[in-house]
């Protein structure tokens, strides 16, 4: 039967009751140890349960009073309590130093005994809470029903001692010490006015406020002049650089296209006076007695700013009367009166617009020249802009600093006055009143630790997750093959069967009848015939499936007893079956059969003995055997020449069945070569024993070399744990169950028989 394939072996199993089932019996190898483990959980509760020390716990009500003053409540100020009041309450009232108090109070705790001493033998715990704006919850855990009855009513007291006692002392050191620093600060705020009296007349700072002042639009100013000149450079530039494609419109627009200096307080207008550097083309100059030989001074004529906008109109008309002139052309020639007529005009709308563009460019160059000397102007004032900031901001620190100085005693004469009259009624402007107002639940009598319930519960808990926990990872760890179907999806080849484990002397006991055998039960010879049965439906690629190689990953797997027996269940059937023994270092098939062990298979390769000197019969019917023989070193390479192929050969002619026991795949060489000479491997496993990663290996490394496996087999399998009786039943039938009784049968001398090649 060919091996399943790989979807049909890693398909998921279902999950049902006989699975479950199965789970739990496999832990049935640590049904002892869990019940020691859930005994230690029991025993663990047990002792904390003996051991824990007995608590106590009460909750208790207080309530918080605050008596407000007069003067406050006349304010508006109200009776409800401060958040942050209660806080500081709270932190005050829970303190180690209040708790030590309360404790002495009581009787509890003497001058010696310090708060963590009272911790670890009375109180070891204290919880308080907000309820509202005027309740606290006090929570007290102690060691004795006392200290939970007692203590929160005394530690109200106590809280109410120590406030009035604290409020008492702080306020006579309070008084005293303010009305000492109250007298200090009325002096010094005396001696800050008249030295900020002083100051004022000395600084002139008015006058410094009024020059800044007149001076404050210097920088504003400058920037626009120099941003304006930088747009007339432009316009100059343009009309320098394209006179000749701009005409007289394009210069006209580009002229008047600056915005008016609207935030000039003396706009360009006739009769205005404007300095102008260099050659000036205006109609009268003079020059300036107070300026430089190279500034001249020109008086702004009518011509030179009016008619800034009538271009406009002209230059439509003119395009108006040629467009005229071209539709007339159609009409008349030039030389007719209504064609002069229209030149005429076009004549004089031209010199109009020539006229206009003369005035632009005059008013254009007076306004460069007056912006050019606002900019020189307004650098002068420069200087004295930054002189008066200064000197201003100086002045202005000084008495900002002094005034600060002044508001700072001022402030402090005021807090010292509202200090010294808070004093005078509570200390620290409120007098806080704490009530004990009883209990909301006491538990004197039944402590609340140790509890018996929660400790069983925790002891149970506790020995249900070691019993549970630890044999869980014992399992999870484990490397061992004990799963055959778990193990035939980890290697993708099938489990041929089952051994159990059996005394060796009933396995090795082979010299048996083909039907029951001398003292070996039927059922356990049934295990060997399914394993015949699993090998003859699996076939191989070989087609031939006359020889057979049992070998194991390690040594002390059971490979020879499974060989010799599986050998027995081939010759049971009529078989010549023949079992070579392969292992030339240890092999034991001759102690198995029980036959003398020389002349053997290391005489036969070696050439010191035939093939008939080293076959021997089995007394079993049909079952020959070859033996190791003694033991010579390097004979195990021979295995791998054409001398052991010359000889598989005579033997596969004279029987229908070969077994090879071989060498363990792990650390020989025997078995990689040995493979190639079978049809195919059976793999023997120890359940319960083999490391999983040792079968593993040796599967992969004969399947590198092209082996055919006909399945492995699970030896030693301990049918007395309930999960593999259960799950393997089918292996081993009720009706062989009740048929372990050994049937007598007549046992005769083996007669000696002619070898296979006698014939």
């Amino acid at each position: 039967m060919p091996p399943p394939n790989k979807k049909s072996v890693t398909a998921a199993p279902k999950v049902d009751g006989n699975t479950f089932l199965r789970f739990l019996l496999s832990y049935e190898d640590y049904l002892i140890l869990m019940l020691l483990l859930f005994s230690l959980g029991l025993l663990g509760g047990l002792i904390g349960f003996i051991y824990t020390r007995p608590t106590f716990s009460s909750t208790a009500l207080l309530r918080v009073n605050q008596f407000v003053d007069s003067s406050r409540t006349a304010e508006g100020g109200g009776r409800s309590i401060d958040y942050h009041l209660m806080r500081s309450i709270l932190l005050e009232l829970g303190s180690g130093r209040m708790v030590l108090e309360a404790s002495k109070s009581l009787g509890l705790a003497d001058e010696s005994t310090s708060y963590n001493n009272l911790r670890e033998s009375l109180v070891p715990a204290v919880r308080i809470g907000i309820l509202d704006s005027t309740h606290i919850e006090l929570g007290i855990v102690g060691f004795t029903p006392r200290v939970v009855r007692e203590l929160p009513a005394a530690l109200a007291e106590t809280y109410e001692a120590v406030r009035v006692r604290q409020r008492i002392d702080f306020r006579e050191k309070a008084i005293k010490r303010y009305v000492d620093e109250i007298s200090v600060v009325r002096a010094k705020v005396s001696a800050q006015l008249d030295t900020q009296l002083k100051f004022e007349e000395e600084s002139a700072l008015a006058s410094a406020q009024i020059e800044l002042e007149r001076l404050s639009n210097v920088p504003v100013e400058l920037v626009r002049m120099r941003y304006r000149l930088g747009e007339m450079d432009r316009v100059n530039n343009i009309l320098n650089d394209q006179k000749s494609v701009l005409g007289e419109v394009g210069m006209l627009a580009l002229l008047t296209s600056l915005p008016a200096d609207t935030a000039s307080a003396d706009p360009l207008s006739s009769g205005t006076i404007v300095r102008n550097s260099g050659t000036s083309t205006a109609p009268f100059t003079f020059s300036s007695p107070t300026k430089t030989p190279q500034s001249t001074q020109v008086v702004v004529q009518p011509d030179m700013v009016e008619g800034l906008e009538p271009w406009q109109d002209l230059e439509k008309k003119k395009r108006t009367l040629e467009e005229k002139m071209r539709l007339t052309r159609t009409k008349f020639l030039e030389d007719h009166p209504e064609m002069i007529k229209m030149n005429e005009e076009l004549r004089e709308v031209t010199s109009a617009l020539n006229l206009e563009l003369e005035v632009a460019r005059k008013s254009f160059s007076l306004e460069y020249a007056r912006t050019k000397e606002s900019i020189k102007t307004l650098e002068e004032k420069l200087p004295d802009y930054h002189k008066a900031t200064k000197s201003f901001d100086e002045k202005k620190m000084g008495y900002d600093l002094m005034k600060k100085g002044q508001l700072a005693w001022d402030k402090a004469y005021e807090e010292l006055s509202k200090q010294i009259e808070g004093l005078q009624f509570g200390g620290d402007g409120a007098a806080v009143d704490i009530e004990f107002r009883g209990f909301i639940e006491v538990r004197s009598e039944i402590p609340i630790s140790p509890s018996k319930s929660k400790l069983a519960m925790m002891g149970c808990m506790l020995g249900i997750g070691l019993a549970g926990g630890i044999p869980y990872l014992f399992r999870r760890f484990s490397t061992s093959v004990s799963d055959l179907n778990e193990f035939e999806v980890s290697l993708g080849i099938p489990g041929i069967g089952l051994v159990p484990l059996t005394d060796p002397k009933i396995l090795e006991d082979i010299n048996r009848s083909p039907t029951v055998g001398a003292t070996t039960p039927n059922a356990l010879l049934e295990n060997f015939r399914l394993i015949r049965s699993s090998i003859i439906l699996n076939k191989g690629p070989k087609g031939d499936m006359r020889v057979m190689m049992v070998t194991s990953a390690r040594p002390g797997e059971g490979k020879t007893t499974v060989a010799v027996n599986t050998a027995w269940a081939f010759s049971s059937l009529g078989e010549r079956t023949l079992v070579i023994d392969c292992d030339l270092r240890r092999g034991r098939v001759h102690k198995v059969a029980g036959i003398v062990n020389h002349p053997g298979m290391t005489d036969l390769l070696t050439g010191a003995a035939t093939i008939e000197q080293c076959i021997q019969k089995s007394p079993a019917d049909n079952l020959w055997l070859i033996p190791r023989g003694a033991v010579v070193p390097g004979t195990t390479e021979l295995l791998n020449t054409a001398v052991f192929s010359n000889i598989l050969e005579k033997l596969k002619g004279a029987f229908d069945r070969i077994v090879l026991d071989t060498p363990p795949v792990l650390g020989l060489s025997e078995t990689a070569f040995l493979q190639n000479h079978a049809d195919g491997v059976v793999l023997v496993v120890k359940s319960d024993s083999t490391p999983r990663k040792d079968v593993e290996d040796a599967f992969f490394a004969l399947q590198k070399l092209g082996a055919h496996f006909y399945g492995f087999v699970l030896n030693r399998v301990d049918f007395t744990k309930r999960a593999n009786h259960y799950y393997y039943y089918y292996y081993s039938s009720s009706y062989y169950d009740s048929n372990w009784e050994t049937e007598e049968e007549a046992k005769e001398p083996p007669t000696k028989k002619a070898s296979p090649f006698a014939s």
